[in-house]
Formats: C-alpha cells, sequence, structure tokens
C-alpha cells in the first residue's frame, strides 16, 4: 500500500555483524578489535540511516493510520483524532462563548427491502455525547409548498426555516460545526454543504470530519448508548415548531442568497448554449449516466444532459472508509482526467461548475471536493438542487440516452 514500510535489508546486516560481532567477544575476547567494529559498521554502509529512517516513518504512519494521511487535511476536512480535540475543549468550556457542535449529518438511499435510515440510527445510537442530528429531509422545503412547488426532497432550506433549525439545536453564529457520519456512510455531505455553502453560517465554522464511529472510539473518543427518549429535545420535527411565525434569534451569515443552487432553467440556458463557460458534472454512477442502468426512482428517463461530464461521487471516497474522501492530490486528479482543468491566468477554461447527481445529496460531494482539493473556489460552485429526480421527470428536458452518442 501506498503508506507501507519494510524493513531495509541493511537494518537487518547490521543486527547479525552486531550480533556476530557479540558471540566473537564472549568466545574470544582477544579476537574482538576496533576494527571488526568498523568493518561491521562500514558493511551497512550510509544506507542503514535510509533503514532507520523508514523505521521512523512507519511509527510515525502507525500512530496516524486510525486518523487520516496528511495530503486529505484541509482547513475544512478534520482527521478523528482533530474532532476528538475539539470534543474534549466542549469539557472545559462552561460559559456561554463559542462552543465545538457535534452533529450527525447521515443520511442514506431510500432504496432496497431493508434500507438504512440515519434519523433512526441516531435514535437508537451509538451518538457522539451532545451531539445533534441534522435532517436533511425535515430542514427543508415542504414538497408542495411555495418554495418547493415541484415537490422535490431536501431541498435547500429559507434562511428562516435555517436560523429556526439552529435554534433548536441550541447553536450560535460563533458556534464551530463538526460534521460526522455513522459507520459506512457516504452521504453525509449534503448536510454539511448545506451548513457551510448556502451562506447561512461561516463556511470557516464547519468542518466535515474523515472517520467512522469505530475509528472515534479507537481513538479514546466517549460515545453515547442507548435509545433516546421520544422527549428528547434533538428530536425534533420543525413541522412541528410552527416555525415560520417565529422571529428566530439566530443571525443567518449572509441572509438568503441563491448563488449556492441552479434552479432547471439555469441549468437548460447552460446545456444550450455554445461553448458554454460552465461545465455541468453528474455524481450518478455510469450506468445510470449513460442510460445502461435503471434509475432507482420509478417513472425517471435515463441517460444525461447534453455535454454533461461523469464523475460518481463513490470514485472520490475512500473505498475502505465512505466517511472519507481519498487524499485530495487523487481527487483532484479524478476531476482533472473527467474534464475540469486547473484554472490559468488567461486561459477559456470554463470557471463556473454545477454539480448534479439523483436527488442533490452526492452532488454536495462533488461540491465539497472541488473546493477542498483546490480546483474551484466556492462560489465557483453551485449545485442543480432538483437533479436527476426534476430533469430526468420532465419530458421536455433534453436527454442523451443509451446508443444516442
Amino acid at each position: 500500500t501506498r503508506n507501507s514500510y519494510k524493513l531495509q535489508p541493511p537494518l537487518l546486516l547490521f543486527y547479525l555483524s552486531y550480533h556476530r560481532l557479540l558471540e566473537d567477544s564472549m568466545g574470544n575476547p582477544k579476537h574482538t578489535t576496533f576494527s571488526t567494529l568498523c568493518a561491521a559498521l562500514l558493511l551497512c554502509g550510509s544506507s542503514c540511516v535510509s533503514a532507520f529512517s523508514s523505521t521512523s516513518r512507519r511509527s510515525s504512519y502507525s500512530t496516524t493510520h486510525l486518523t487520516m494521511t496528511s495530503s486529505s487535511t484541509t482547513p475544512n476536512l478534520v482527521t478523528i483524532q482533530q474532532a476528538n480535540e475539539a470534543h474534549n475543549k466542549n469539557k472545559n468550556n462552561d460559559d456561554d462563548g463559542p462552543k465545538n457542535i457535534f452533529i450527525d449529518g447521515s443520511w442514506h438511499m431510500p432504496v432496497g427491502s431493508t434500507p438504512r435510515n440515519g434519523r433512526s440510527e441516531y435514535i437508537s445510537g451509538p451518538r457522539i455525547p451532545g451531539a445533534c442530528y441534522f435532517d436533511i429531509d425535515d430542514v427543508a422545503p415542504v414538497p408542495g409548498s411555495a418554495s418547493n412547488p415541484n415537490k422535490l426532497p431536501h431541498m435547500k432550506p429559507t434562511s428562516q426555516l435555517f436560523a429556526c433549525a439552529m435554534d433548536q439545536m441550541g447553536i450560535s453564529p460563533d458556534d464551530t460545526l463538526y460534521v460526522y457520519a455513522t459507520n459506512g456512510c457516504g452521504f453525509y455531505h449534503r448536510a454539511y454543504w448545506t451548513l457551510s455553502s448556502c451562506g447561512y453560517h461561516d463556511p470557516e465554522k464547519v468542518k466535515l470530519v474523515q472517520g467512522s464511529l469505530d475509528e472515534w472510539k479507537e481513538c479514546g473518543g466517549e460515545l453515547e448508548h442507548g435509545e433516546l427518549n421520544e422527549d428528547d429535545e434533538r428530536l425534533f420535527r420543525m413541522g412541528d415548531l410552527n416555525w415560520k411565525n417565529k422571529s428566530p434569534k439566530y443571525k443567518c451569515w449572509k441572509g438568503d442568497n441563491d448563488d449556492s443552487v441552479a434552479d432547471m432553467e439555469q441549468v437548460l440556458a447552460v446545456v444550450k448554449e455554445e461553448g458554454s463557460e460552465t461545465i455541468i458534472v453528474d455524481a450518478r454512477s455510469s450506468g445510470r449516466f449513460y442510460g445502461t442502468a435503471p434509475e432507482p426512482r420509478p417513472g425517471l428517463r435515463g441517460g444525461r444532459m447534453p455535454g454533461a461530464i461523469n464523475v460518481p461521487f463513490i470514485s472520490l471516497l475512500d473505498s475502505d472508509d465512505l466517511t472519507k474522501f481519498r487524499p485530495m492530490e487523487e481527487v483532484k486528479d479524478i476531476f482533472v482526467k473527467a474534464g475540469i482543468v486547473p484554472l490559468e491566468e488567461g486561459s477559456s477554461v470554463p470557471r463556473k461548475v454545477i454539480c448534479s447527481c439523483g436527488s442533490g445529496v452526492t452532488a454536495a460531494a462533488l461540491a465539497v471536493a472541488l473546493e477542498e482539493c483546490g480546483l474551484r473556489k466556492k462560489e465557483d460552485i453551485t449545485i442543480y438542487d432538483g437533479s436527476w429526480i426534476e430533469w430526468g421527470g420532465n419530458d421536455d428536458t433534453p436527454i442523451i440516452g443509451a446508443n444516442e452518442d
């Protein structure tokens, strides 16, 4: 593996030479001379230093393996160890100042005979002690409401809806938010994106934890076990809060800012424009993108938007732990090979990127990864909130299906 090290032969040679020298010394001290010792050392040569250096690196790796490689960390992506340290600071913070708030952002595709449910798993535990749950389906405009007339799932919340949710979770604008996921959950990026990219909370104060709860426990992190009571304040539903008639205490960072999302008309304009300065990237699997695999939601056409490129979100995640991105160098290379190349001064490379997927969830993984690997800035990235559930469910949108290239 890329992080493993082997014991170098010179180190073994040094040990054997020293062992022979020791045997000679015990058998016949007169034969043990300074020159014999020098010969043993010279035989090993300077490469012994390299061997010891490798051993040192291996030791260093063993203490950091439970977190992540340094190439995967950014100011916004934090290791389990860093998150654990932030959580421990709360124990010594008894005043009303800024706190480190932990948020379970787990979500799962509602498909299959026994689908996982992030909210249910949060209720049953385990949880990081004191953590809240951010329900992307609940903290969102109600399907069919004035702000969601097309009845789409988990759309971007309005600033008032968001602020009321923050009040309910006891979050202030000065708090730093740590978004984590349960074991094997690769869909928590939407919760992080909603908290960090909609203009409602200072993005410098929102962190995405890289690693599982198993790793949290192995690193000495505490866990809260047992099912939560129904009257636990963390199990709120926005529909029960009468939030539309409230004046929230939480003050959003920038207020309503639609630059973080694109609607169908904006995406349609990009598709129809010759030589557009915007790239559309689709996070769905290649089978769904090319129309050779069925859509998991009934009634949707298969295929892709004309001109779109495909970067399956799963390709950006660590195959051994979906709660982590791959090293950012690898993530960047995946995007570049797909067609999103670095911006250079004076070049005509499209700057803007619209991320799409099935329903706006895994598109967030692309949006986060594009920013964290350094290919684009936050202001250059938007999510098509309706994504394929809207595009593929509309008979009038242009689609390239299987065998139509």
